[in-house]
């Protein structure tokens, strides 16, 4: 019943349009002859224009309806040229004949109009078909783009909820692995540890689905897993972080911080001092959010790429949901593995 209700009004919609055109046609067919026409003869000038005008809807249909969508779209070319040649040559002998008619009404008398006479009428004829046809294709070609939009619109949702899908299992994965770890020494940090977690998971189940949500609370997410990892690494961990005061008006997309940290953890490790160091920066206003983060990385004589899923992931997220709106720089060094990521919150490009 809805999509009835919807097919309708977009029907009616058409149609009003549709009628609309035509008779912005005849007005103005109207008020351009009407200094050219002897006393009394306006009146049977616009019911001439209105009887001939069945002639212009069956070619511009014909041309709109017909050819434009099996031939033009199709780029079948010489079917399309045949079509407006017929759709030509049927105004040609329509005007002519119609011209005719008209002469024999008024005078009774049967007359052979030659074609010169009515040059001007049948070209005007013909810009009025073209011009039907051109907004028709403009329209479709809008309609189009409005479908496109759609489903480029859908198809980022959906690959956004499947790359979110993605990362929950992964960020819960290594969680559990750490508290797994702490129960194993049996440490008295497990407790806090699945406090923790617990806060995670409360913001993974309320925020994580939304759109936008306050860059504090991202802050605060990514607070809350490294206090996680502080139990787990104890006195070998050390954290700087330099954060910015932060407002709930400042909105990104949610888990788009966190990766970068877990990244951290998982590749990065001790320096050759023995000491494992995070630093954490973030400056944020109304237009931009400039976040880095960097780790040292254990002295190896070969060392693998930091990656997998996570960073994967927070790539394809960030191209969805920023595109031209990002930059995500990262620098692999010797002894630091480091990103910096700056966000444009407005849709202007970096």
């Amino acid at each position: 019943m809805v999509y009835l209700k919807s097919y309708i009004k977009k029907l009616m919609r058409s149609v009003i349009l549709h009628t609309l055109f035509w008779l912005l046609y005849l007005v103005s067919e109207y008020f351009a002859n009407l200094y050219h026409t002897r006393p009394g003869e306006a009146k049977w000038f616009l019911l001439s224009s209105v009887a001939y005008l069945p002639a212009l809807l069956l070619a511009t249909y014909f041309l709109a309806l017909w050819a434009v969508p099996r031939y033009l779209k199709a780029k079948r070319w010489p079917l399309f040229l045949l079509s407006v040649a017929v759709a030509g040559v049927f105004l040609f002998y329509a005007r002519i004949k119609w011209e005719e008619l008209l002469i024999y009404l008024v005078n009774g008398e049967r007359f052979d109009m030659p074609a010169a006479k009515l040059l001007k009428n049948i070209i005007r004829d013909y810009s009025v078909v073209a011009l039907g046809v051109c907004v028709y294709i403009i329209g479709d070609y809008r309609r189009n783009q409005q479908l496109n939009e759609q489903l480029i619109r859908a198809k980022a949702e959906a690959e956004i909820k499947l790359l979110k899908g993605q990362l929950h299992p992964h960020f819960l994965f290594n969680s559990l692995n750490n508290i797994y770890s702490l129960a194993l020494s049996k440490s008295d940090l497990t407790a806090d540890s699945i406090l923790r977690l617990t806060e995670l998971l409360d913001y993974l189940v309320y925020r994580a689905n939304q759109d936008k949500v306050p860059l504090s609370k991202e802050v605060q997410l990514l607070e809350n897993y490294v206090d996680l990892e502080k139990l787990r690494h104890g006195e070998k961990l050390q954290v700087e972080m330099d954060i910015a005061p932060l407002n709930d008006g400042q909105l990104v997309a949610p888990l788009i911080l966190l990766p970068f940290a877990e990244n951290c953890f998982k590749h990065g490790g001790p320096a050759a001092d023995g000491v494992f160091r995070i630093n954490i920066a973030l400056r944020s206003d109304a237009n931009k959010v400039v976040f880095q983060i960097a780790n040292s990385k254990k002295p190896r004589k070969t060392e693998t790429a930091p990656g997998g899923i996570g960073l994967e992931n927070i790539r394809q997220r960030l191209t969805l949901l920023y595109p031209n709106r990002h930059k995500l720089e990262i620098v692999d060094g010797a002894k630091w593995y480091e990103v910096q990521l700056e966000i444009k919150l407005r849709d202007e490009e970096l």
